[in-house]
């Protein structure tokens, strides 16, 4: 307690910059999800709507980066060490940065999607929006961690990263079913081929990311 309390007096906790990144990720993940469904149904205009709001949350998320990064504490009075944080922040905005790219990349061609595979795209669109919920839980759990060093604390991070793990992998699976689909599907346009199998390469570069995000942590809080 004498630990904490001593730390709380000497520094400013990063914690408070990455808790607000981690809600424009949260942000994102609905937004996300509207802008690929408005793509599906063909509503480019509300497409683009969806795209350029992630587009801003994005750029609100590099600033709150930066912001974190410039205001670390110079001296040694941090719970967590500075290189591991740094680390770890940079997981976590390439999360936010791989939501904008994936949206990028399906703006840049109208393709028709064959109908037999829409489904299998929602799902994995409905397993990257849970990734993007479950970044907050973790900075939150994080957060009381590091003030509190309890081991009640300790066990809520392991359980946020073991839930960003399990959509990692749910996530995974949908992915590697799409790609086999899509390659082995008889396009009549290889550009079309390549564009689909990128777009799903990008959405699950979002869950990777979260993932060494919260490999990351769990080195971070390890005793």
């Amino acid at each position: 307690m004498m630990r904490s309390a001593l730390l709380g007096i000497f520094r400013k906790s990063p914690f408070e910059g990455l808790l607000r990144h981690a809600e424009l990720i949260r942000e994102a993940g609905p937004l996300f999800k509207m802008a690929v469904l408005a793509y599906l149904d063909e509503s480019f205009e509300d497409f683009e709507k969806y795209h350029n709001k992630v587009i801003v949350v994005e750029s609100e998320g590099d600033t709150v980066k930066r912001n974190i990064r410039g205001h670390l504490p110079k001296g040694i009075l941090m719970p967590v060490d500075k290189f591991q944080l740094l680390w770890y922040l940079r997981e976590q905005d390439k999360i936010l940065d791989s939501t904008q790219d994936a949206l990028h990349w399906l703006s840049y061609r109208n393709t028709q999607i064959p109908d037999e595979y829409v489904d299998d795209l929602l799902l994995m669109v409905e397993k990257i929006t849970n990734v993007l919920k479950s970044i907050h839980p973790l900075v939150l759990a994080a957060e009381s961690y590091f003030q509190s060093f309890s081991e009640n604390h300790r066990a809520m991070v392991k359980s946020a990263i073991k839930q960003i793990r399990e959509y990692e992998f749910e996530s995974d699976q949908v992915e590697r079913k799409l790609l086999s689909d899509f390659f082995n599907y008889p396009f009549d346009n290889p550009t079309t081929a390549f564009h689909l199998v990128r777009l799903v390469e990008y959405m699950g570069d979002i869950s990777n990311h979260a993932q060494n995000a919260g490999d990351m942590m769990r080195a971070m809080i390890a005793r």
